[in-house]
């Protein structure tokens, strides 16, 4: 064979090869079936906001720790979004399965008819967020902190506003950005929920300005998505999937002592502190629970018209598609 030959050869090889390696690479991702290590198991990607820092999200990878998915057929993996649409964009363009994201963002997002989702559930279901500042004071004229500009705790403060007029907002970002904005003097108080408010009461001497609770009840601070295509495709797996959550749920409500000692790790928080932050969530059986609280979700739409983020009340008895949770948690809306 000559040298021309022999290299018109090796470079057919090389292209053979690496065809293959792409075909493979092709296959392997354009399924929903399970990695390997987990047959039988139908695969399901989550893209969920705060996953290091809200127990009530880490209790998916909690359920995951568990083999709890595992025990329903499903094996979940978990992506933390930076909140609002950037959680939800993967599932409505099919990059992954089900979104966990604030409110406000998942009924903007699904009132869109080519949005490829529906909402399928509430999650955690009474209202927990404060406001928190080195010292109480009047709240004429005080200035609360907020994340961003149609979040759950901009449309708060919108609802806040309403009652009190003379209360100013502004928009700073998370948690944490918030409190060091009113140690600075920047503001009066920032949002905060548990078990943030007992770390900085505990370890800064935070106060509680106001609980945003009292003055305008209870919503779901998530909603859950799923992808249209998905659901159809795998429905099952989406029952599947709420039947692990339910057993965590319930898990957390009823043992937060050892349910704190699970999260801690996942949260960078004490176990101590995150037991006292569960315990003092408003209601923590209602909180960690799947069943459908319509006065809730009324309640989440009433303060969205409020505050002019949708122009007519939800129709929940449509919007809410209730069919893939337990038989027991759905509601007649």
């Amino acid at each position: 064979m000559t040298l021309s030959r022999l290299r018109v050869a090796l470079m057919s090889c090389v292209a053979l090869l690496s065809l293959a390696a792409l075909t493979a690479c092709v296959s392997d991702t354009s399924s929903n079936s399970a990695p390997p290590g987990q047959p039988g198991l139908t695969a399901i990607r989550i893209s969920a906001t705060g996953t290091d820092s809200l127990p009530f999200m880490a209790t998916i990878q909690l359920a995951q720790n568990k083999g709890w998915f595992s025990e329903q057929g499903v094996d979940v993996s978990l992506y933390s979004g930076s909140g609002g649409g950037n959680t939800l964009r993967p599932v409505s363009t099919g990059d992954a399965d089900i979104a966990i994201a604030g409110n406000t963002s998942v009924v903007l997002a699904a009132q869109k008819a080519d949005s490829g989702i529906k909402i399928v559930a509430p999650w955690f279901q009474v209202n927990d967020f404060s406001f928190i500042g080195p010292q109480k004071v009047s709240l004429d004229g005080a200035t609360f902190g907020f994340s961003s500009a149609g979040s759950t705790t901009e449309l708060i403060t919108k609802a806040l506003q309403a009652k009190h007029p003379g209360l100013q907002t502004i928009g700073v970002g998370q948690s944490g950005e918030n409190w060091a904005a009113a140690k600075a003097g920047r503001i009066t108080a920032g949002w905060a929920m548990h078990p943030f408010i007992n770390q900085m009461e505990e370890q800064q001497g935070a106060q509680v300005v106001l609980d945003s609770r009292t003055e305008i009840g209870d919503f779901p601070a998530d909603l859950v998505a799923v992808n249209t295509q998905f659901a159809a495709a795998h429905p099952e797996a989406v029952s599947a999937f709420f039947t692990a959550m339910a057993k965590t749920f319930n898990y957390v409500a009823t043992d937060p002592a050892n349910a704190a000692k699970d999260l801690a790790p996942m949260l960078k928080v004490d176990a101590g502190v995150l037991q006292r932050g569960i315990e003092q969530t408003p209601e923590p059986a209602k909180a960690y629970s799947l069943k459908v609280d319509p006065a809730g979700l009324k309640n989440l739409s009433d303060l969205m018209v409020q505050a002019g983020f949708i122009k007519a009340p939800v129709d929940w008895t449509t919007a809410l598609d209730q069919q893939y949770l337990p038989a027991t948690d759905r509601t007649t809306m």
